[in-house]
This record gives structure tokens, sequence and C-alpha cells, in this order.
């Protein structure tokens, strides 16, 4: 399975004007999902995509359009003791990285799943844990 980081959905989903750069992404996106892979998504990454959203129906209509595209993975407590460990680590490696981050990279850590995400920070995650990058092909 792909599992999509928030910053992907962010870009995808939320972008009131997409530049080049996010209408290029929408259109991975979109070939994903058209595709054969399957595809995910954390809960914290379903629950910070569809925060800050002031008007209900935008939110039922992101969330509506989200459950029925993605499955969504629960963290277990054991998820979240092995993000903390995971930051831990980053952070006596000199890495400011998120626990957030750390959780969804450990979703699919242990759920032996790619992670799509265009945030750099997972890159130095994937320096010291065997976090697993999906890479788009382009072109």
């Amino acid at each position: 399975m792909i599992l999509l980081d928030t910053s992907v959905l962010s870009r995808v989903f939320r972008r009131k004007r997409p530049g080049a750069a996010e209408r290029e992404l929408q259109a991975t996106v979109e070939a994903l999902m058209t595709g054969d892979a399957p595809l995910g998504l954390p809960g914290i990454v379903l629950q910070e995509a569809v925060s800050g959203i002031a008007s209900q129906r935008q939110f039922s209509d992101l969330k509506g359009r989200l459950l029925s595209a993605f499955t969504i993975t629960a963290a277990t407590i054991q998820d979240h003791v092995e993000a903390a460990r995971l930051r831990n680590l980053c952070a006596g490696k000199g890495l400011n990285v998120s626990g957030i981050d750390c959780l969804v990279a450990v979703a699919a850590i242990t759920g032996g799943h790619e992670l799509f995400a265009v945030d750099a920070d997972f890159d130095l995650i994937a320096e010291h844990a065997p976090l697993k990058l999906f890479r788009p092909r382009v072109g």
C-alpha cells in the first residue's frame, strides 16, 4: 500500500490556486487513484487534512472524498511508543522532526508500506529508519 502524507493531501485537495508543482502533484495522485496500487492514510493524516476548515460543507466534502478514496490505518499504542523512540533517535542525530511525522513514518514502516510525502523531514527520517518513500515516475 502507498500511504499519503498531509504534505501531499494539502497540495492536492486544499490549494485554491495551484501552481505548476501542485498541478503535477495532482496529476500524480489522480493517476495513483485510478491505478491498481492500494492507497491509504494514517489516521493522524486524515485528522490533519480536515483540520482548520471553517466551512462545514467543505469539511464534509473533503472528509467524504478522503474516506471513499483511501484506506485509513489506525495507530496502535505500540506505534505511538515506536514514534517516540524514532523521534528520540532523530533528535540524538541533531534532526528536528515532529512527533507526528514520526508517527506517520512508523505507520508506513510497521505496515510495510511506502510513504508518499513532499516534506523533506521524511527524507531525513529515512536516513535513520527503514522508511520506504514512494517516488513517482516523472515523464
